[in-house]
């Protein structure tokens, strides 16, 4: 069992990383799944941890059973996540999704995660935010990198996650609601680290699904990012454009984008969709191999930087 202890700080993996922000809809899961995978494609022994209540699945677990279940309960749709926490024991991911990666799914369970909470904090005090923490330090040895996807739904549930990593990443789109919903990532990164987790730090932030050309208006929306997480904010050059065909069929066949592109070379024409001899999605766009190619520089940029930080 776990100790269920008060606020005694717990040292995360060095090499941990948050992607979180405020506000869904950014890429915020989309790039973490990226970056796992590309950790694990690297050769470094990776964990992917989805602290949210929606399913995207861009790895492909649950629609195409990807992956090795841990015996036992099923961890799938959060289910994994929520029993670690209320039962005070060590996470049990899905192993080997992709060489080199393990995954801790979220999925609906997540958001009983946040109730729970709420009961401890009243018996047990901060220390609750703890909790993930606690199930992933007995695991934590196993891995080179561990990366988690934040909710954006609670305070609790990113509190949680702040609280178990050493840096946090910000991604961002645009417009004003997403440039806002900054804010509160922002005070729960200065809460928990102040309370429970001095280790944790501002990697970064980053601008996602933005045209690449637009330098003016994104000369401000950085104005904006350091006016909200802090002047001294690193904010990361390279932008993935938002392309929604390639991004959506990738994330239906459960891909990642280089995973996808790989396709292009056997992909149906639309010819073969006129002809009927294929559907639509069996077609490949080819602006998948732009939309990899930015994937991969930003997931470098992030290695790097993080590196630097470290």
């Amino acid at each position: 069992m776990l100790n269920p202890s008060a606020a005694q700080p717990i040292e995360p993996p060095d090499e941990s990383i948050v992607f979180g922000t405020g506000k869904g809809g950014v890429g915020k899961s989309t790039v973490a799944a990226h970056h796992a995978a590309a950790s694990a494609e690297a050769g470094h022994r990776t964990l992917l941890i989805c602290v949210t209540g929606q399913d995207d699945d861009d790895l492909g677990i649950k629609r195409y059973d990807r992956g090795t279940r841990p015996e036992g309960p099923s961890v799938i749709d959060g289910q994994g996540l929520y029993d670690a926490i209320h039962d005070r024991t060590p996470l049990r991911p899905i192993r080997e999704v992709r060489p080199n990666l393990d995954v801790m799914p979220g999925g609906e369970m997540v958001g009983e995660i946040d109730g729970l909470l709420m009961l401890r904090t009243l018996k047990e005090g901060a220390g609750v935010v703890l909790s993930l923490a606690q199930a992933l330090a007995p695991i934590a040895p196993l891995y080179d990198r561990v990366v988690f996807d934040s909710a954006p739904e609670k305070d609790s549930l990113e509190q949680l996650v702040l609280a178990a990593a050493k840096y946090l990443m910000v991604p961002t789109r645009s417009d004003e609601s997403s440039v806002r919903g900054m804010e509160r990532i922002s005070k729960n990164f200065k809460l928990v680290k102040t309370q429970v987790n001095p280790h944790l730090q501002m990697a970064g932030a980053f601008l996602y699904g933005s045209n690449g050309t637009a330098t003016l208006m994104h000369a401000s929306v950085f104005e904006d990012i350091r006016a909200t997480l802090g002047a001294g904010t690193s904010i990361l050059e390279t932008i993935v454009g938002y392309r929604e065909v390639p991004a959506r069929n990738a994330r239906k066949k459960g891909l990642m984008f280089g995973e996808y592109a790989e396709l292009l070379p056997t992909s149906a024409t639309k010819h073969d969709v006129k002809a009927g001899r294929a559907t639509s999605a069996d077609v490949v766009p080819d602006t998948i191999l732009s939309l990899a190619k930015e994937m991969r520089a930003l997931n470098q940029e992030i290695f790097d930087h993080t590196r630097r930080s470290a």
